[in-house]
Parts: structure tokens; sequence; C-alpha cells
């Protein structure tokens, strides 16, 4: 065959095609952003390095208070002491007086949780500062309605107000969540911490309890709203993806475009 002769045109079945096709369940299938989602708020961080050695030495001071609140009766409060002989700081002293060393231990275990987590988040000011004075102050208002000669002993004021701030927090702030599951958990929360049996013991403050607790919600509501863009502006979106329906075109061809 010479040079200049030409082959003869290939029939059309012949040719190449310069697309493909594939089946449509193995199309990818675009991502379509649907919304947004909590990934981190100001409780998911790590609590303050700092937080177990101050949690330590709070539950050491307290326990040091009651072993000499056994042998040095002037630091518990009665309501005589405090307001008949004016003797207003054993409202506080008072604190670190238990009855015996079952009251101290029950008080210990959920005071050192939670000046491990109100110091670790929220700093020095709420634990051990606003802690020790507001659960004062649940003292002074419970001794107001005792009987003069009845001695108010213990940490569970400050225990029951770290509690009701801790859980109003915990409820304003965990928002990765829903509300639902913010409201089973924070009531739940409430109940195992709040309600074992020596609760309900005849002997035990009640009042200081439920003072304790009520200050601690009303603080912990105030603490959120007035800090409440500071603690919002820890949160970390992220956006949702979901795919398509719809399948994308079929993919260009083997030159990289369809014709």
């Amino acid at each position: 065959m010479s040079d200049d002769e030409q082959l003869p045109p290939k029939p059309e079945s012949e040719k190449p095609n310069s697309t493909f096709s594939q089946p449509a369940e193995l199309l990818p299938r675009p991502l379509v952003p649907v919304g947004t989602r909590i990934r981190e708020t100001w409780l998911t961080r790590r609590p303050s390095t700092e937080s177990i050695f101050i949690a330590a030495i709070a539950t050491l001071a307290l326990v040091i208070g009651s072993v000499l609140g056994w042998s040095h009766p002037a630091l518990a409060a009665t309501r005589h002491a405090v307001f008949e002989q004016g003797e207003w700081w054993r409202a506080w002293t008072t604190i670190f007086v238990h009855a015996d060393a079952a009251h101290l231990a029950s008080n210990s275990m959920l005071f050192f949780i939670f000046a491990f987590f109100l110091f670790g988040h929220f700093g020095f000011l709420v634990f051990p500062l606003a802690a020790f004075l507001f659960g004062g102050i649940a003292n002074f208002l419970v001794l107001s309605s005792y009987a003069p000669d009845v001695r108010l002993v213990g940490a569970s004021g400050v225990v029951y107000w770290c509690g009701g701030t801790w859980l109003v927090l915990y409820y304003f702030l965990s928002r990765q969540k829903n509300l639902k599951h913010r409201i089973v958990r924070t009531l739940g929360v409430a109940i195992l911490l709040f309600a074992p049996a020596e609760t309900f013991q005849p002997n035990i403050s009640h009042e200081t309890h439920f003072a304790g607790f009520a200050l601690g919600c009303l603080f912990g509501t105030s603490l959120y709203f007035v800090n409440r863009k500071k603690y919002l502006s820890a949160e970390v979106h992220e956006t949702i993806f979901e795919e398509q329906d719809e399948p994308l075109d079929d993919l260009p061809g083997p030159e990289g475009f369809k014709p």
C-alpha cells in the first residue's frame, strides 16, 4: 500500500466513544448542608489544672475543721449564739463542724466533686468564695426558725448550694444536647445526688438543704445570664451534611469533557 493511500473509514460501531456511563446507584451523590449542631461548649472543655488541688485543700479544711469542732464547741451555731449573743460568724464556722465521722464522710464526697467542677469551669469567685458565702447565708436563714438551743452543724448548705448552681449551669450550657435530654439528665442527677437514704433521717436539716439548693439555683441562673455572651462564645458549631436523593450527572469521559 502506498504512502498516499488512505485507510477506509471505520464503521460507526468501531469509533471510540468519548463518554461512558455508570449505573445510577454507583454514581456519587452530592452532599448538601441541612443544618448545624454544637460540637463543643463551655462545659466540654477540660477543667482547670488546679481543680484537683483546690478541691483537695477545701476538703482537707473541712476535715480539720470537723476535728477541731468536736473539741471546740464555740465553732457550732445555734440561734441563741448567732442572734441573741451576736456571734453571727458562727453561721460560717459551723460549716466546718459535723456531728460525727459518718456525717463528715457523706458531705465530703459531694463537696470534693462539686469543688472540682465548679472551680475548674468557673473559677475562684464561684468556688470557694461564693460557695462558702451563700452556705453561711443559708445557715443564717435557717437558724432564725430554730429553737434557741438547737445546733446546726455541717457543710450541707454549701454542698446543696454547689449542687443547685452546677445543675442550673449544666442545663443552660450543655446546648449540644437537646432540651428533653438536658431536663431528664438534670432531674435524674438531682435525685441521685440529693436523695440518699440519710437525707430522710429526722436529725437532718431539710431546711438547710432546701435553702442551699434554692440559693444555688438562683446564683447559677444569675451567673449564666450575666456571663451568657462569654459562655456561648466557647461553643464550636459544625455543619451537618446529607446526601441528595438525585445522583450527580454522568462523569466526564476519558478525554476530560463531555461532547
